[in-house]
């Protein structure tokens, strides 16, 4: 096997929508030895934000001028060589706080009409916050200065480098826990997502065209903030741990049912279960009734992720 190390730059993200100028990428062995590296330097056919130009409080420096990424390829010229990268079955693709760039990705295929790559990838932050056990997410120069890994003659946002900075991480943390990287995806599974999951995820995160007629008042805002802090929280002392191994997500349309979502959250947390925010970590999508189910069953076929409705939630509470 091979291990892919990537990161991507964006000219903006106005919108949400990334506009990647450069795809660095570090290819290795699975003794972390480099056998290939590039910054893939891409024309963003877009402004550049004054913030990745060095404008204003917290802005960063790109590792090119304007004028350099502006004589580049557009993405769909670069895009053969990134999918082949990312898509070859015998490679294992990684990144730090990852899902970011995958979202750039994921933006610029839709721009361009082009099919995303299908590839599974790990997440090295939430293999170091895990292993570190913290609760923030912390920047890759410090998770780096924190395991004292130097990193002084990388330049930062300069793409390949940033991935070579998450390659000498992972190196790290490999060697400090004796671990090999199969003990650590087994020992911090929600390391792992998949392009598949990312854009499924993407479809449910949009709001519901149904509307149960419900107020989205004061109370209902305070439920909802009530709930997401059940996220993460398994009462250990519950009197059942009949769900404990049950990690539970909801559509949009259940939320919209914000005094009764709060009764379940509290039901499961009675019984030991999970209520987590991202499909990597579900085993059970819960949807409101039969009809959403009809909807959204189909979409979940190759996920693994059981779809199931409030009624049959509350069987699981019986």
């Amino acid at each position: 096997m091979r291990y892919l190390f990537f990161d991507c730059e964006c000219a903006n993200c106005y919108n949400h929508e990334g506009k990647i100028c450069s795809f660095g990428y570090v290819l290795t062995n699975e003794t972390f030895k480099i056998a290939d590296e590039q910054d893939i330097i891409i024309n963003p056919d877009a402004p550049f934000d004054p913030h990745v130009l060095g404008v204003g409080d917290d802005s960063i420096d790109l590792a090119y001028t304007p004028i350099r990424f502006q004589h580049a390829p557009k993405f769909d010229v670069a895009f053969p060589k990134i999918a082949a990268l990312l898509g070859d079955p015998q490679t294992i693709v990684f990144g730090y706080a990852v899902e970011n760039d995958v979202g750039f990705l994921f933006c610029e295929c839709r721009r361009y009409h082009l099919a995303m790559p299908r590839f599974a990838y790990y997440d090295i932050q939430e293999i170091y916050r895990l292993y570190r056990n913290w609760e923030r997410t912390p920047s890759l120069e410090n998770a780096l200065a924190d395991l004292e890994v130097p990193f002084d003659d990388y330049a930062e946002h300069q793409s390949s480098d940033d991935a070579k900075m998450s390659m000498l991480l992972l190196k790290k943390i490999v060697n400090q826990t004796g671990c090999s990287l199969q003990q650590l995806f087994e020992t911090f599974p929600t390391c792992k997502d998949s392009a598949d999951l990312f854009a499924l995820q993407e479809k449910i995160n949009q709001p519901s065209v149904r509307d149960l007629g419900l107020p989205r008042d004061s109370t209902y805002r305070d439920n909802i903030r009530t709930f997401y802090e059940f996220v993460g929280y398994v009462d250990d002392k519950a009197p059942s741990h009949g769900l404990e191994s049950n990690r539970f997500c909801f559509s949009s349309l259940v939320k919209q049912d914000s005094a009764n979502l709060l009764v379940y959250a509290n039901k499961i947390a009675d019984r030991s279960g999970h209520i987590v925010r991202f499909l990597k970590e579900t085993t059970d999508y819960v949807v409101y009734d039969e009809q959403e189910k009809s909807e959204i069953e189909p979409l979940f076929a190759a996920s693994g992720i059981r779809v199931i409705t409030i009624k049959d939630l509350s069987t699981l509470f019986e």
